[in-house]
């Protein structure tokens, strides 16, 4: 492969452009070498820009396979014609016109791709590096024990080798530096779910890494949601890298085709069976096919040897090239030499291009594997399975939904409907209608109405419609409902889809309720079921890691165990794919990494733009929160706008909470507190005693001086209806701020700083170390205590002698600090313009400002 980044996308190479260039300035030079790909020509360009013209001149070469075939062939473009001068004349020409171009200045020799000089170039540029008046910045193709090709020189060998130049080794990029030329190239943020996938796909190498992400955004692959790009569709070869791709494959004999493309069509593939598969001979074709780095063997289960493609974009290649009788072949042979089937997606794929008798129940099996990653691939399972059975409409609609394509998705159901020859067969479509209309429709009202109208002629085909029902319920904010629908479906039947429907209901129901407990008890036991389904226990382990975020006594703890807190792609990771990029983000929040928990709820968000959605309210909330406690209000406003509100929520008030938090941000304490009491009200009706204990506590965190009566009143009385540890503590402490006990306030904060909680304990903290007699020991570890927390956060001390701001001077400061006039704030708040003139009189004295401008940053620091 031509060894190039790509043009105008060098990134996340500093360090070793720090280094490189210090070699050639102060020392001889450098060699650079890596494998191909990773960017050894981008690297010199970056160098020799950044030399200073007045102090170096820079004399280019490079050496190719046809040069190695004339003496000194790479050294023509500054000699000439040099095929009869002998090794000492050529050096002698050489040295003569690179000082002749450099004038007084240092010549700088650029030598690309030295593991291509012929012998006699190669000890022309040695004895240049030996004498050290010429610097020396030379780039060369890392060597494998077996590489094809004619050995690299020993004189280029011997630049490094024997110290005349410092070696710098390049290597492909980890996940940031692919993260960093992703973003580059795209030109806006990525989704993380996207960088890994290409990693993986590409080994962090730059060239490839550039290459398919400039194709797929002219094709459609890589596209910008809800600000994030994304990739959505088949790994697919760019046009440039199949020529690369094809120029190596074509110097392959057709045995070796016929083992990389049996190896393509089904990696990881059993050595015993590619050795049904390949033609005869395997053993030594295998040995060079991995010694050229095509093929490579890693340890499979139970001792058996595994072979794979050295890289995933390979297999692609492969692929591509493979003409429709020999794909065809392959996977009959395929088929034919497994004992044990491979996975369901591998084995669909096989059943496909084989042209022969498919397995329904397996291609339905497929598409529900494939369908969050590559919904094109899932409809291609799910429609041959329909043909074949006329049974695979839901996971059909499944994946178009998934496309974007609701309303034929909907079609699809309803023609399943009218088209049934059994009552089963109609009752399923009718309850994937219904599924259809509340999540992906987002009208869970209708859903109710379609199920409730259904008719069921026993009592497994009841319990299937109730426990959607008890879902669709759920979803609507009647979580009382949900709740008895879920209890009575369990107590008749424990068995099959209503039954699990049911169990996730009632799962969610308990611990929106505050019993907790019982519900990561039953969450944990559906999990842990081998007779529940993967959606089942996927699921259950979502709902049970998002309540731990409320029971956890070390949410950091949470965040490092993989089964939870995994990324989307930790194959340990119980939480998968939309769900755990959401279930992180609130991890991160919770901890007070606001910005990180940005950035995981941004891509959470564009997760839920498509497909069945059912935590899109969750999603754009928690973003939108996180994004007005960063003090971003307006970012907070855009996310809002571009998904505004629909009527599909798990937690009551959850759009209420959001606006509050803007307004929290703008200094609009008024509306703030009418967004709250909405949100509060609410989950009061639906009798979510967990979140309204969540919005309580977190209007008393929002109000700048002690709670309000009313909010502590209410909360006295909900939290005895929680049995959540990390939420009761939240609880327990702003109860304690309303009575302004110091010895209790600062057992409080001590508290929630061991939970992790230190923006809430710094604040009790604070007040405790106001409410304690000054002379006293507690006293003390309360300034001690308060002092840790505000250099933890990042807070500037406070005024020793600030007074305190009253709950009106709070406002007038916070709506003066957002830029309102004070005409505006007066008509806002009901009195004169006077009085506001006033009041901000005396708020410049408490803060010690002298300006509006002095503001907001006096505000953050009280």
């Amino acid at each position: 492969m031509r060894d190039n980044q790509g043009m105008g996308a060098f990134v996340a190479r500093d360090e070793e452009l720090r280094t490189t260039l210090a070699a050639v300035v102060s020392r001889r030079g450098t060699a650079i070498v890596g494998p191909p790909g990773v960017g050894r020509t981008a690297l010199l360009s970056a160098v020799a820009r950044r030399l200073a013209t007045s102090r170096f001149e820079v004399v280019w070469t490079a050496a190719t396979q046809a040069s190695r075939q004339v003496p000194f062939g790479a050294f023509r473009s500054v000699l000439g014609a040099c095929d009869r001068l002998d090794d000492h004349q050529a050096y002698g020409a050489l040295h003569t016109e690179l000082f002749r171009r450099a004038g007084a200045r240092i010549p700088v020799l650029v030598i690309d791709d030295a593991h291509r000089l012929d012998d006699r170039g190669a000890a022309l540029a040695l004895g240049l590096a030996a004498e050290g008046v010429v610097r020396l910045l030379v780039a060369a193709r890392s060597q494998s024990p077996c590489a094809a090709g004619p050995p690299v020189s020993d004189a280029v060998v011997a630049l490094w080798k024997d110290s005349y130049l410092e070696r710098l080794d390049l290597a492909a990029f980890g996940r940031v530096g692919t993260q960093q030329l992703i973003r580059s190239l795209a030109g806006g943020p990525v989704a993380q779910t996207t960088v890994d996938l290409l990693q993986r796909w590409t080994g962090g190498n730059p060239l490839l890494l550039t290459e398919l992400v400039r194709h797929a955004r002219v094709a459609r692959h890589l596209v910008a949601e809800g600000g994030l790009w994304r990739w959505r569709g088949p790994l697919t070869v760019p046009p440039r890298l199949a020529e690369l791709f094809d120029h190596e494959l074509n110097r392959l004999s057709p045995a070796d085709h016929d083992t990389l493309a049996a190896v393509a069509l089904g990696e990881p593939l059993p050595l015993h069976a590619l050795e049904k598969v390949a033609p005869a001979g395997l053993a030594e074709r295998l040995e060079d096919l991995e010694c050229q780095g095509l093929l490579r063997t890693v340890d499979g289960p139970q001792r058996q040897l595994l072979v794979r493609l050295g890289q995933p974009m390979l297999g692609a290649a492969v692929r591509r090239r493979l003409p429709r009788l020999r794909r065809r072949r392959l996977a009959a042979a395929l088929l034919d030499a497994y004992t044990s089937p491979p996975d369901p997606v591998t084995l669909a794929r096989w059943q496909l291009d084989a042209h022969g008798p498919v397995d329904a129940g397996l291609l339905v099996r497929a598409a529900e594997a494939v369908r969050g990653h590559d919904p094109q691939l899932a409809c291609r399972f799910a429609r041959r399975a329909h043909e074949q059975s006329g049974t695979a409409a839901v996971p059909l609609a499944h994946a178009l939904v998934e496309l974007g394509d609701t309303a034929e998705a909907r079609a699809v159901l309803e023609r399943a409907h009218a088209q049934a020859r059994t009552p089963g067969g109609r009752l399923g479509a009718a309850i994937a209608l219904g599924a259809h209309r509340c999540w992906a429709e987002r009208d869970p009202a209708a859903a109710d109405l379609h199920l409730a109208r259904l008719r069921p002629a026993s009592p497994s085909a009841t319990a299937a419609v109730d426990g959607m029902r008890a879902l669709v319920l759920l979803c609507a904010g009647r979580i009382d409902g949900a709740l008895a629908l879920a209890e009575r479906v369990l107590r008749h039947d424990a068995r099959g889809p209503g039954p699990g429907y049911a169990r996730l209901a009632l799962t969610v129901a308990l611990a929106l309720t505050g019993r907790t407990l019982d519900a990561v008890t039953l969450a944990g036991s559906t999990a842990a079921d081998p007779a529940s389904s993967p959606w089942e226990r996927e699921w259950a382990a979502a709902v049970c890691a998002f309540t731990e975020i409320w029971r956890a006594t070390d949410i950091q703890a949470l965040v490092d165990d993989p089964v939870r807190g995994g990324t989307p792609d930790d194959p340990h990771a119980q939480v998968g794919g939309a769900v755990a990029t959401l279930l992180g983000g609130c991890m991160q929040w919770v901890l007070g990494r606001r910005a990180d928990a940005v950035d995981r709820l941004r891509e959470a968000v564009v997760h839920q733009l498509t497909g069945r959605r059912l935590l899109r309210t969750e999603a754009v909330c928690w973003l939108v929160v996180c994004l007005a406690e960063e003090q971003r209000p307006e970012d907070a406003e855009r996310a809002l706008a571009a998904c505004p509100p629909d009527a599909v929520s798990l937690m009551p008030g959850r759009w209420q909470w959001a606006h509050a938090a803007v307004a929290v941000a703008r200094g609009d304490t008024t509306a703030a507190t009418g967004h709250m009491r909405a949100a509060i009200e609410a989950a009061r009706a639906a009798g979510c005693w967990a979140v309204e204990v969540e919005y309580l506590v977190y209007t008393a965190w929002s109000t700048p001086a002690r709670p309000p009566a009313d909010v502590v009143d209410r909360l006295t009385v909900a939290v005895r209806h929680v049995d959540a540890p990390r939420l009761v503590a939240g609880a327990e402490a702003v109860l304690a701020l309303s009575r302004g006990i110091g010895t209790e306030l600062l057992d409080h904060a001590t508290r929630l700083d061991s939970l992790g909680m230190h923006a809430p304990a710094w604040r009790l903290a604070e007040h405790a170390a106001t409410a304690l007699p000054a002379q006293g020991r507690r006293h003390g570890d309360a300034v001690v205590l308060a002092s840790r927390l505000r250099h933890r956060l990042g807070l500037t001390p406070a005024r020793p002698s600030a007074e305190a701001l009253t709950l009106r001077e709070v406002e007038i400061a916070s709506l003066a600090a957002a830029g309102l006039p004070d005409r505006m704030i007066s008509q806002r708040l009901g009195v004169s313009v006077r009085t506001i003139e006033s009041h901000l009189t005396r708020i410049y004295r408490k803060l010690g400002v002298h300006s509006r401008k002095e503001l907001p940053p006096a505000l953050h620091r009280t």
